[in-house]
């Protein structure tokens, strides 16, 4: 087991998401706020003292991480909210730090990156 040198944030649909979802796609299935919260990004980020850094961290880069979520569902870019400022991400998400994130393998870990893999 490795200690790894980052922090754990765990991105949580919100209801206001789930109202988005189901607007921008009417094959959607009828999920629930439950289902949609129950499987969520997670994303490593630079270790932080406090939860403030964190959402610091995010403030800064909200939009590329926005887009990265909605392209995720694959819905077309012209169905996206007209308005994707910071405050609307924040109405859309919400985030969980775990401070603790720890390695089971030996193996390096393979990184690439995202949006080569889903647009």
């Amino acid at each position: 087991m490795y200690f790894v040198d980052r922090s754990a944030v765990v991105l949580k649909p919100t209801a206001r998401f789930l109202e988005w979802l189901k607007a921008a796609d009417e094959n959607m299935p009828d999920l629930t706020l439950e289902q949609l919260r129950s499987n969520c990004s997670v994303f490593l980020v630079p270790e932080s003292d406090t939860p403030e850094a964190v959402v610091a961290y995010f403030d800064e880069r909200y939009r590329q991480i926005f887009e990265a979520e909605l392209a995720s569902w694959d819905i077309d870019q012209k169905n996206w909210p007209q308005d994707m400022g910071l405050n609307v991400f924040w109405d859309f998400f919400d985030i969980e730090v775990h401070d603790m994130v720890l390695d089971m393998e030996e193996a390096d870990l393979s990184v690439s990156p995202v949006f080569d893999n889903m647009m």
